[in-house]
């Protein structure tokens, strides 16, 4: 078993947070012992002082943890933005160091830890110094490489979601990622459409990685009917 799993999609508004949820709950209910983390968070609402990271509390609470929630989501900002943009506008460089210092300490606290990304694999974290003062971009691509996780791949099964599936297993793979599978989610109410209706198929069929599981659309979200989506996904790491 890996020591986690990141969970990235092919867009933002996937429903990344609603399949880590039920990933989590899936692995509680085999016995593990399960962390959850959302490393960085934009569109947090602000409180005073504070910024709020709703996906990022709703993962600790999913998770039944007792950690602060500066280590299940330390970088956070309030424009919704890719990372890098946000702290650009907000002045506040992204601390990148501060992510993986909240990742290796609730690592040792827990079996497996479940990574929740923010859209993409290619949304752009921050700009870092290499030789001769030139900047690179530092994707999320690149941070799920320096965590050394596998990848699970969260897509919508609507149109368009065949080309956005193959080029973001085919962009991990160029990265070097391990990707387990790929999760259809009904982030939205379904349409009944022929392209909903046959995806899953052409994607089971054209994807070089398995497909473990079709998520129900859920208008009210509660414990209850997560932990029932639970039934849905074939969870073997």
């Amino acid at each position: 078993m890996s020591k986690g799993i990141f969970i990235t999609g092919t867009d933002t508004g996937v429903g990344k947070t609603i399949v880590s949820a039920a990933i989590i709950r899936a692995l509680i209910k085999k016995g593990i012992k399960v962390g959850a983390m959302k490393p960085m968070e934009t569109g947090c609402a602000k409180t005073e002082d504070r910024l709020l990271p709703s996906d990022g509390m709703f993962l600790k609470e999913m998770a039944e943890m007792n950690d602060s929630i500066d280590l299940i989501t330390p970088i956070r900002y309030e424009h919704p933005l890719a990372p890098m943009v946000a702290a650009e506008l907000e002045n506040r460089p992204v601390n990148l160091d501060s992510a993986f210092r909240a990742y290796n300490t609730l690592s040792e606290r827990y079996e497996l830890m479940v990574v929740e990304g923010a859209g993409g694999l290619l949304v752009p974290i921050t700009k870092l110094k290499i030789q001769s003062l030139k900047l690179k971009t530092y994707f999320f691509s690149d941070l799920i490489k320096d965590l050394g996780l596998p990848v699970i791949v969260v897509v919508r099964p609507t149109l368009g979601t065949i080309n956005h599936t193959l080029l973001t297993i085919r962009e991990a793979e160029r990265c070097g990622l391990e990707v387990t599978g790929v999760i259809i989610n009904y982030s939205c109410p379904p349409e009944n459409t022929a392209a909903e209706k046959t995806n899953p198929d052409v994607l089971r069929e054209l994807c070089p990685v398995p497909i473990i599981g079709i998520l129900p659309y859920i208008k009210n979200i509660t414990l209850n009917n997560i932990d029932d989506m639970t039934n849905c996904l074939n969870i073997n790491f």
